[in-house]
């Protein structure tokens, strides 16, 4: 409901739609919106858009009309969120003095009007409504409305807040119960009693209390949240994908069971496993409903300390093989064919690195890379503390895809798989984009017993800024960075690809900052002659 403005940052932040369907490229010259030194920029939603944008120097934040950028000045802005309701006939922009993430909140709106109200201990806000913003303040949850300096406590005792649990609704943690709230922040009630572990599943939220695993769910009537018990004397639950809920019932017992969510079927685990650290996996062909009849892989950790622990598969035979210590449950992948079985484990974990494993169906297990980052979302080998060899893997086999690979902010793929960039040979401030055929999980995905290379790298841009590349998504496929980066300056050259035509274009040079949205692109250029906002539009 809010826009988080740390702007300066905002390359992440950037919209993926920027052209109506028929686009395939950007109309240029742009449109100079208004003249300035800016070098970040964001927008507010009410009735009228407004751009936000950050100046060279100084801690001030300009808002402008979009309709008429007319610049006005809020003084000693640090951390910041903008409205972003249409209903608002004045976006409002809360904000601290400092960069914290709790303080005395401020407020403005985007006429630079600042108001005398304040609020003490407070995050920033949470959530809106047409007139007021939720902020979670000192214990409590309030609705304030600036203008009227008004402030409307929602709830006590709050130690936590769950927002976008499910179908709109938020959960806040109150004392021992948990209430919630529907989208217009009406209470729906108070639920349980000593409330611990809480999970957000597809269709409702699992929570434990005194009497069990209890479930809020959403009937028709949108007014009523629907709270029942699952099963009594329940702990140590976790819920690793979005089908089977495990824990202990009875606790004292330690008798190890599983939920069936979509259907609400109860099992017990034939197995020895901590439920916080286990997955059932249905095997090729299993219905994947009854874990007691059904063919099931059962993937988990024993002897866990700090979330690592010791690496064990059971098979669906009932043999179980340990595979490692010191491993993660978040590092593992299982590939079945007709043919073979075989899998992939990180283990011997110290440091944020460890050893990646490949195993088979009969237990012989092969190191295929050392120095695995064990943070990473794609498997990074020979990690050097700054960056790694982006690997792909298929059957006991490892190509290096691309060198010099940060921990994250590399890939960026075209939703319909036809390609990949990636953000490669990094020396710190900036790398090189380059662009393959197909995506990482396609090339992991390569059967064993069939060819495997790695990629061949089509160079997009060299010299790009690092987190200043974004998808323009399906609305013109292709990506849009700084070329040509000045660290010192923080500005580069704002160049697009569409990666279907093949087509490259510069945008502008000296560029700090955009933000894309589904019609068009703005842009900051704070240095020089063409210092501003500027605003190009698809075609």
């Amino acid at each position: 409901m809010l826009l988080g403005c740390d702007i300066v940052q905002g390359f992440q932040d950037a919209g993926s739609a920027l052209f109506p369907d028929q686009s395939t490229h950007l109309s240029t010259p742009a449109l100079r919106l208004v003249e300035g030194g800016y070098t970040g920029i964001g927008l507010a939603a009410g009735r009228e858009l407004s751009v936000v944008a950050r100046p060279t120097e100084g801690t001030s934040l300009f808002v402008m009309r979009f309709a008429n950028p007319e610049p006005c000045e809020i003084p000693d802005v640090g951390r910041f969120v903008a409205s972003r309701n249409p209903n608002r006939v004045e976006a409002g922009i809360a904000y601290f003095h400092d960069y914290g993430t709790q303080g005395t909140l401020n407020f403005a709106d985007t006429a630079c009007k600042t108001f005398d109200f304040q609020i003490e201990d407070a995050r920033l806000p949470l959530g809106e409504t047409d007139t007021s913003v939720i902020v979670w303040a000192a214990g409590e949850l309030l609705e304030v409305d600036p203008g009227s300096a008004k402030r409307t406590t929602l709830s006590s005792n709050v130690t936590n807040v769950i927002t976008r649990a499910f179908s709109g609704r938020t959960l806040v943690r109150s004392g021992d119960g948990l209430e919630v709230f529907d989208s217009a922040w009406k209470s729906q009630g108070i639920f349980g009693k000593g409330v611990g572990t809480v999970i957000k599943t597809g269709n409702g939220a699992l929570y434990l209390d005194a009497t069990g695993l209890r479930q809020l769910s959403a009937p028709t009537d949108p007014s009523v949240t629907k709270d029942e018990l699952l099963v009594a004397d329940a702990c140590d639950v976790a819920m690793r994908d979005d089908r089977w809920v495990t824990f202990y019932a009875p606790c004292a017992e330690r008798r190890l069971r599983a939920l069936h969510q979509p259907s609400g079927k109860l099992y017990d685990l034939p197995l020895d496993a901590d439920p916080q650290y286990l997955r059932l996996v249905a095997a090729l062909g299993s219905s994947g409903q009854d874990p007691t009849k059904d063919a099931f892989w059962f993937v988990f950790l024993r002897n866990v300390t700090s979330s690592l622990g010791t690496f064990v598969v059971r098979a669906p035979d009932g043999v179980e093989r340990e595979l490692g210590d010191n491993a993660p449950l978040d590092h593992w992948d299982l590939q079945e064919s007709d043919t073979e079985t075989h899998g992939y484990a990180l283990v011997n974990v110290a440091n944020q690195v460890g050893d990646y494993v490949y195993w088979d169906a009969a237990g012989q297990t092969r190191t295929l890379a050392h120095g695995v980052n064990s943070r990473a979302g794609r498997l990074l080998v020979d990690w050097d503390g700054s960056t790694g060899k982006l690997a792909a893997v298929s059957g006991d086999r490892l190509q290096v895809v691309a060198e010099g690979v940060p921990e994250d902010g590399f890939e960026f793929a075209d939703k319909s798989g036809e390609w990949t960039v990636l953000f490669h040979d990094f020396q710190g401030d900036s790398g090189r984009l380059s662009r393959f055929a197909g995506t990482l999980d396609g090339l992991s995905g390569t059967p064993a017993d069939a060819p495997f290379a790695s990629p061949a790298l089509e160079e997009v841009a060299p010299s790009v800024g690092y987190y200043t590349t974004t998808l323009f998504s399906a609305l013109l496929p292709g990506t849009i960075f700084l070329a040509n980066y000045d660290a010192t300056t923080g500005t580069g050259r704002l160049s697009y690809e569409n990666a279907e035509l093949r087509f490259k274009a510069t945008v502008d040079a000296g560029v700090s900052n955009y933000l894309v949205t589904s019609d068009y692109l703005l842009y900051t250029i704070p240095y020089g002659p063409d210092r501003g906002i500027w605003l190009a539009t698809g075609k």
